[in-house]
């Protein structure tokens, strides 16, 4: 399963263990890095397998990637805030939102439990033969340059992607991408006068479309249609059980490579979601799979993603915080923040800074390639 394999690579350095035919390549690229500075993009959560640099993934380097919904129009990234005023939005299912408890003293099995619980019933807007789910992520992603084992520094770029899914599958998607601003300075080992911004590449923007969502067909390995092992594909939704207890066994047995340990699975779950492809029946069983991995905390109480407010969750971790973001009041999923723990993998970033944040917004769309109206 090779984007569970590259998810849960980027996991903090002591959780990782390196494949032993990596040893020589590991150490040809370490000597390159102290031979000169080295231009390496930080990878993003959610990487296409065609984008991963064989160096970057040797050496571990660690993505920062963050979504906020697209119809912000703003240029900085989500940070933590009070509650927007203004009515609640509504739930995907189209209920009339709830009342919110008082969600700091609530703990995180209690919050997702609740999620869970007001997701029950909620269906996903059904699609016409000739409609497309529309699905889009205004992302903030990290890209960095090392110049040695710990030297370098990061920036934040403002990216927009867009995919267009058909009724059916098997037919033409779409997935635009555009980079929209890159100025973001996270840190470095040097100041920012010092520190020209990484290039744009060639996958970090444009258009594509493939069966299936096959956009780059000489990639390897190829991207199959129906693969259960695909959370891009439906069919990796259609093998799921709908029972919380089958489900954390399920978690548990698609991160055994990596020892089943909490974080792994808690990264994993957090993936599925990001993908916005979860099925909204099955949302709900989801959140109680998740309330059983040991160790999930609340991180923060008031969590605000481009004027909505939810409740991060998430396990303690010295090296960054990924935190899961549920809106208490509907039961959605707005998405994910990182946070820099007290000992950052990247030694230039400074301990509690956010990284990013994240939500998905999805829709149904008419025609290929055109986004539905707001």
């Amino acid at each position: 399963m090779n984007e569970l394999d590259e998810t849960l690579e980027r996991l903090h350095h002591d959780a990782r263990t390196a494949p032993a035919d990596l040893t020589a390549a590991r150490a040809k690229l370490m000597a390159e890095l102290d031979a000169g500075a080295t231009v390496l993009p930080l990878r993003p959560r959610r990487v296409p397998r065609f984008a991963v640099p064989v160096a970057a993934a040797v050496a571990g380097v660690v993505a920062v990637t963050a979504v906020v919904v697209v119809q912000t129009g703003s240029s900085e990234p989500p940070v933590a805030g009070p509650a927007p005023s203004g009515p609640a939005p509504e739930s995907s299912s189209g209920s009339a939102p709830v009342s919110s408890p008082d969600i700091r003293l609530m703990s995180a099995v209690e919050v997702l439990t609740r999620a869970a619980d007001i997701s029950v019933g909620a269906v996903d807007q059904p699609l016409a033969p000739e409609q497309f789910r529309y699905v889009v992520e205004h992302t903030w992603v990290g890209r960095g340059v090392q110049t040695g084992n710990a030297t370098g520094y990061s920036y934040l770029w403002e990216q927009q992607i867009q995919r267009w899914i058909p009724a059916d599958e098997h037919d033409v998607w779409q997935e635009d991408r555009k980079i929209l601003g890159t100025g973001k300075f996270l840190g470095g080992s040097v100041p920012q006068a010092q520190a020209p911004e990484p290039e744009i590449t060639d996958t970090d923007q444009g258009q594509w479309q493939g069966r299936c969502g096959d956009f780059f067909p000489k990639s390897k390995p190829a991207k199959k249609c129906d693969d259960p092992t695909d959370w891009d594909s439906p069919a990796f939704y259609a093998t799921l059980p709908h029972d919380p207890a089958q489900l954390y066994t399920k978690l548990q047995d698609l991160t055994k490579g990596r020892g089943s340990t909490p974080t792994a699975m808690f990264h994993f779950g957090t993936e599925i979601l990001r993908s916005g492809m979860m099925p909204a029946p099955l949302r709900a069983e989801w959140y109680r799979a998740l309330a059983r991995i040991p160790g999930m905390k609340v991180l923060a109480a008031e969590a605000n993603l481009d004027g909505r407010t939810g409740v991060a969750l998430g396990l303690d971790d010295r090296h960054e915080l990924r935190q899961l973001i549920i809106d208490p009041a509907t039961g959605q999923f707005i998405g994910e923040r990182t946070i820099a723990g007290t000992q950052p993998d990247d030694p230039w970033i400074k301990p509690g800074t956010e990284t990013g944040a994240s939500a998905i917004t999805t829709a149904v769309a008419d025609r290929l390639g055109v986004a539905p109206a707001k």
